[in-house]
């Protein structure tokens, strides 16, 4: 905490930069897999992904400021989650590094039945672990046409309304 005495900072904080990790080290498009290192922020990798024909599909609001590496140890969501999935619905393989060595899966699959997954202490673990440095994740295609619009409700409330029925 904050020493009440003095108004200074008591605890040992630790800031990594991770901008130079941010290649893609391959895209399998037969499996619709790409393995990426986790500093790249990630309007960065949208833009590397399309290069190739594909999205990732994670949409944050902090989009253009947050990495890959960043979302998973927030367990973060994005504005597509009802398309794509959140981060955890994405991730098929972690690597973090931590003080006593390197946690990963021994496979590459987006799902197995041997007991808990490690990814479940990994996703959401804010950094207090390790640090995430590589993830391999699901990849979709380009959609073949992208279209935006919106709606103008009269009021708040007829907005919320809508919502509700679309919804169901």
């Amino acid at each position: 905490g904050i020493n009440a005495e003095y108004g200074e900072e008591t605890r040992t904080i630790v800031s990594l930069d991770m901008t130079e990790m941010n290649r893609i080290h391959w895209i399998d498009p037969e499996n619709l897999m790409a393995h990426i290192e986790a500093g790249i922020i990630g309007q960065d990798l949208e833009k590397k992904l399309e290069r190739e024909g594909f999205t990732m599909g994670h949409q944050p609001d902090s989009l253009e400021f947050s990495s890959l590496g960043g979302w998973v140890a927030t367990r973060a969501s994005g504005m597509k989650k009802n398309i794509y999935g959140n981060i955890e619905d994405i991730v098929v393989r972690i690597r973090m590094v931590t003080a006593k060595g390197t946690i990963e899966k021994s496979c590459q699959v987006p799902r197995i039945s041997a007991g808990p997954d490690i990814h479940e202490f990994i996703l959401g673990s804010e950094g207090t672990l390790g640090v995430v440095t590589e993830v391999t994740v699901k990849i979709k295609p380009l959609p073949e046409c992208t279209k935006f619009g919106s709606l103008i409700f009269p009021d708040f409330e007829k907005g919320i309304k809508f919502m509700q029925e679309v919804s169901r």
